[in-house]
């Protein structure tokens, strides 16, 4: 069970309001940063608002006190912070209402994307990826992701070498393992190696999985080896600037999945590779979100 008090509080006021709270033992506290997205060269970007009102939440569960009276808490956050109670709403919220399961994701191809804290059945004759969910982007969740898994999960990549670019949770690693592939290496900026693992052996694909920690974009990173599929689901202008790293690992006759683009800016994103003779076999889009999957000669 879990008790949420709110205080709207202006934004310049809120991190004086943390830290008072924190003083008298309240931790639990959470607000939506103020941001609005925009559309830009490269896909979205974000600005923080300023000059602008947060909602405050302090949250207490029902093991944090052995009897949650409401209105003497509400009280004491109301002298904390120099309020009137009243600008104190609250709500009670059952524990199972607090962080809902990620869903079971049906890829509609036979395949279906399993969270591990997911009791929902899935098809008996079905394909499953299980995989803990990550709190950042390479959930599942997203159409760029998912348009990747269609495109990967189709093909035979029997004794094939993988290499994945931006990986995140690593299931795109995961089901080219899954289809056959015999060697994947898995590469992000960020260090996810326990995260990628761990989804590895979920799937009992951990043996032909290998993480790199390094951003392919810079001079020092080296990788010798070629590959007969890349993965990049990243974004458009980085997938732009691949191109000569791509070129140099990718095997003749190899293929190459490319995401993260969005409309306006596919075609500038893909020029590259067109002009060095590579061939955009097919294109499929989620929203305004594109994925392209190109072969080189």
């Amino acid at each position: 069970m879990l008790h949420e008090f709110t205080i709207t509080v202006p934004l310049e006021e809120v991190d004086m309001a943390i830290e008072k709270l924190n003083f008298h033992d309240y931790y639990n506290l959470y607000y939506d940063q103020p941001i609005e997205p925009y559309t830009e060269e490269n896909g979205y970007g974000f600005h923080e608002i300023h000059d602008t009102n947060v909602d405050l939440k302090v949250f207490l569960e029902e093991a944090d006190k052995e009897s949650i009276d409401v209105e003497n808490v509400r009280g004491e956050i109301a002298v904390i912070l120099e309020v009137k109670t009243e600008e104190i709403s609250y709500q009670f919220i059952e524990a199972q209402e607090w962080q809902q399961p990620f869903p079971v994701i049906d890829l509609n191809n036979g395949w279906f994307i399993k969270p591990t804290q997911s009791e929902e059945d899935v098809d008996a004759n079905g394909n499953i990826i299980h995989f803990e969910p990550p709190r950042a982007f390479g959930s599942g969740l997203h159409g760029t992701t998912q348009d990747c898994l269609r495109m990967i999960l189709r093909e035979s990549m029997a004794e094939k070498r993988v290499l994945d670019l931006g990986t995140g949770a690593g299931l795109l690693s995961i089901a080219a393992a899954l289809v056959g592939a015999e060697e994947v290496v898995a590469v992000d900026i960020e260090d996810v190696k326990d995260e990628v693992m761990y989804n590895a052996r979920l799937n009992n694909v951990e043996k032909c999985i290998s993480v790199i920690q390094g951003d392919v974009l810079s001079s020092s990173f080296n990788l010798d080896e070629k590959f007969d599929w890349i993965f990049a689901n990243i974004a458009g202008n980085e997938i732009k600037k691949l191109r000569p790293f791509i070129d140099s690992h990718l095997a003749s006759n190899g293929n190459l999945i490319v995401s993260g683009m969005v409309e306006w800016n596919y075609k500038e994103s893909l020029a590259p590779y067109e002009e060095e003779g590579y061939t955009v076999e097919e294109i499929v889009q989620s929203d305004e979100w594109l994925t392209a999957y190109v072969t080189k000669k």
